[in-house]
């Protein structure tokens, strides 16, 4: 059985991009995906320092920060097909989830960059690569398809396989006050249709996965 994550990258518990991830997940459980939830509302999260330990061949692609961003890194490894979504701040994703996008480098790095090699061809160990992703932005008003944009190119970065829907680049949802979500049909089915998606393409990247 594959397993598909969705983070929502709010720092708002309950509001509507936690609502559209949920939505997307359901839709991914009914095509026989094992799924789990993640919030970033809460968590501990800090920003990337650049000091590149991360890299190095002995930390074997430990991030030397210790907060809760470990845990979920871990998810992601566990997971076949992983969902982001985000509200559009400032036309742009939160800080909370760019500040996972730029520790994820150590997900590039699990093994650590061997040294001493030359010559050796993607030394990174790519620990995303071929995993199933979907994207998911919400707004009052705009900026959900650049808020997309952000999400897709980390996954590129990560060597994922970038899925859409039957209507945009991902679900595009515009809802102001919390809880709106849930009186947009049209965004429900959006988030319906990208956990359909990407459960369908995790199951195909994953043959020896699929039973029944």
């Amino acid at each position: 059985m594959v397993k598909i994550v969705g983070l929502s990258g709010s720092p708002r518990k309950d509001g509507n991009t936690e609502i559209l991830v949920k939505e997307a997940l359901k839709a991914a459980k009914s095509r026989g995906a094992e799924t789990e939830f993640v919030s970033l509302a809460g968590k501990e999260i800090q920003p990337c320092q650049a000091c590149y330990t991360c890299r190095l061949e002995e930390s074997k692609g430990e991030c030397a920060i210790e907060d809760d961003l470990a845990e979920i890194f871990e998810k992601f490894k566990e997971a076949d097909g992983i969902i982001i979504g985000s509200p559009v701040y400032f036309l742009t994703v939160t800080a909370q989830l760019k500040a996972l996008f730029d520790r994820s480098l150590v997900l590039r790095y699990g093994k650590g960059k061997v040294k001493g090699k030359p010559g050796i061809k993607r030394t990174p160990d790519f620990l995303l690569s071929n995993k199933a992703g979907g994207a998911i932005s919400v707004a009052g008003s705009t900026g959900q398809q650049l808020t997309i944009l952000e999400i897709l190119k980390w996954m590129v970065f990560q060597d994922m396989v970038v899925v859409g829907n039957e209507f945009d680049l991902g679900t595009n949802a515009r809802a102001g006050l919390k809880g709106g979500a849930r009186k947009d049909k049209a965004a429900l089915q959006q988030a319906r249709h990208t956990g359909l998606r990407v459960a369908e393409i995790a199951k195909r990247l994953n043959p020896g996965k699929i039973t029944g």
